[in-house]
């Protein structure tokens, strides 16, 4: 697959692609001059990848802190 296609397909730059294969975890091969990228080692890639979500309380934490600091400097 193209680098162009394998970064859009996962939503990467070709930049964190090559970062990517350099650390092992995506396999890239040369062909008549172009790097393209292991399909198959881009979909383990995109199988492994981790759930996440945002930390609610350090938000509100610095909402707080913003707010108080507003407070402070109308006084």
């Amino acid at each position: 697959m193209q680098m162009a296609l394998a970064s859009e397909v996962s939503g990467v730059s070709p930049a964190t692609l090559y970062s990517l294969a350099a650390e092992g975890r995506l396999q890239l091969f040369k062909l008549a001059g172009r790097t393209l990228v292991d399909t198959e080692s881009l979909k383990a890639l995109i199988a492994s990848r981790q759930v996440w979500t945002p930390e609610t309380h350090r938000g509100a934490a610095a909402r707080a802190k913003r707010s108080e600091a507003a407070r402070a400097a109308l006084r």
